[in-house]
């Protein structure tokens, strides 16, 4: 019994401590995940839901994000929803990710989603317009910002820099339709009503409301031009007539009205390895409502995260700059599943996702009642994990869901350092458990849990375990390569305990 409870804990360890140079794709096979979707109009994809099971259900190249809106002013890009691409994501099919992109002095037109956002301006400065329970106000809001916006709110956000593009990155919580989310125009809805509706409301002739709202179908889109002196007057309303006031609303911003800037925050841990920002509902109550956290991490090139999971929080991540690698730790897709997967897949051909599971469903209750070596044989499947390795570079994206430990590594061959921003849903009761560092929870077991565990002297195992004296942020894998094989040779009685616990490991395995 020691020796199977040792398994995960020596699995996990081992993961910290000896990270392997991760081979991944390219970027273009990273991206053929995405080429084909289904549209929110209705337009259906080609490709079939959770074709990616067996593959990389986690990780999301560039070429991923498919452009739902067009123009020459700047665009609107979009993951397709999560239960499209794999079954292991249903648990956050509520939620999709945008990416807004606007040119200098560009204007992006009134209107409201169906959807709650949560979005980080990534880049640029701008003026963030918003009309809610009846009163018009405006933000400048600018790079490191968080901005929580409610479904249904009118909003406008322009472009106020000549020089640089205006981005934003979104996290939105569908509430219409599950996975799907709609931009409706202010004046598109107007437009669309019919003649006599229209001239009932508006108290208006026919002539005048074709004169104006007739104009519509002869405008840029969603994205348009704004001129020099229509630039100035938006920051205007944004210094003057919003009375100086910057996102977030009172009471959501607490005693301030100051946009909440991540950057300009104390990290919640900085090392020379790297730096992590934080906001929550303790520091900013509006992310309360929505139970999601907002985190940015600045890797330093050559250096990783110490590998860690969450306990309830799902992580969708965005890699903002620099290049890298992830690992990600997952019990789901182990050989055997695996091939059941691809089975069950071949089988279900042309039938409905939710068919396939619920039968998948039933098979697995079945083998539930069948003989003792069916059921010997799904508990052997519980030691087993499999490690999903992959390249990321700026525009890609992953998902990290609860108890799966990861490890984001920075690359060395670049000077530019790994920018990472995070939302992670159901963060009320999260705890973000380190598996290797100064703060390690396995170097806070029992003796007698330790040496039960791992089968040696406690003595050796805290050794081990104690070794790496940085937390949050390590050096990684290249920058351990790169140090001298006589400083190796000084470590002494530390790399022969490593060495001693490999030893085990693999025993164990």
């Amino acid at each position: 019994m020691a020796r199977r409870a040792s398994i995960p804990l020596l699995f996990l360890l081992a993961s910290g401590l000896l990270f392997a140079a991760a081979v991944g794709t390219s970027r273009e096979e990273e991206g053929r995940r995405g080429e084909q979707w289904e549209h929110q109009h209705g337009k259906k994809g080609r490709g079939r839901e959770g074709e990616q099971d067996s593959r990389r259900p986690y990780v999301f190249g560039p070429r991923s994000f498919q452009r739902i809106v067009r123009s020459d002013q700047g665009s609107v890009e979009a993951l397709r929803p999560f239960n499209e691409e794999s079954r292991l994501l249903r648990g956050i099919k509520n939620y999709r990710v945008t990416i807004i992109k606007a040119n200098p002095r560009s204007f992006i037109v009134p209107g409201y989603p169906d959807a709650d956002g949560i979005s980080y301006v990534v880049q640029g400065e701008g003026v963030l317009t918003v009309i809610e329970n009846g009163e018009k106000r405006s933000y400048t809001v600018r790079q490191g910002d968080v901005i929580v916006t409610p479904a249904g709110t009118i909003r406008h956000l322009a472009n106020t820099d000549d020089r640089r593009k205006l981005i934003v990155a979104n996290i939105l919580h569908t509430i219409s339709v599950p996975g799907k989310f709609q931009y409706f125009l202010g004046e598109s809805l107007v437009s669309s009503l019919s003649k006599r509706v229209q001239r009932a409301a508006f108290k208006t002739s026919e002539e005048r409301l074709e004169k104006l709202f007739g104009r519509q179908g002869k405008k840029q889109g969603f994205i348009v031009r704004a001129s020099e002196e229509q630039v100035r007057e938006l920051r205007r309303q944004a210094s003057e007539g919003g009375q100086s006031h910057h996102w977030p609303l009172p009471p959501f911003g607490g005693d301030s009205r100051d946009t909440y800037n991540l950057l300009q925050q104390r990290p919640t841990i900085a090392n020379r390895h790297g730096r992590l920002y934080e906001a929550d509902a303790r520091s900013f109550r509006a992310l309360g409502d929505h139970d999601i956290r907002v985190a940015f991490a600045n890797i330093t090139a050559g250096s990783m995260t110490a590998p860690y999971y969450n306990t309830q929080s799902v992580k969708i991540a965005l890699v903002l700059e620099g290049e890298g690698e992830v690992e990600i730790v997952c019990p789901h897709l182990s050989q055997g599943s695996e091939r059941h997967q691809q089975g069950q897949s071949e089988r279900g051909k042309g039938r409905g996702r939710e068919e396939e599971d619920d039968e998948r469903e039933q098979q697995h209750q079945k083998q539930g009642r069948g003989s003792g070596s069916e059921s010997e044989s799904e508990e052997q499947q519980q030691d087993k994990y499999e490690t999903i390795r992959a390249r990321v570079s700026r525009g890609s994206a992953f998902v990290v869901p609860p108890g799966h430990p990861v490890v984001e590594i920075s690359s060395s061959r670049r000077s530019s350092n790994l920018q990472v921003v995070c939302f992670e849903i159901n963060a009320r009761n999260n705890e973000r458990v380190w598996l290797a560092g100064k703060n390690n929870v396995l170097g806070k077991l029992d003796r007698p849990a330790k040496e039960l565990a791992f089968g040696a002297p406690a003595r050796e195992v805290d050794e081990v375990l104690g070794a790496q004296q940085d937390e949050g942020f390590l050096a990684g894998p290249e920058q351990q390569q790169g140090q001298g094989e006589e400083e190796w040779r000084h470590r002494g009685r530390d790399e022969e305990a490593v060495e001693s616990f490999l030893r085990m490991a693999t025993g164990a395995f």
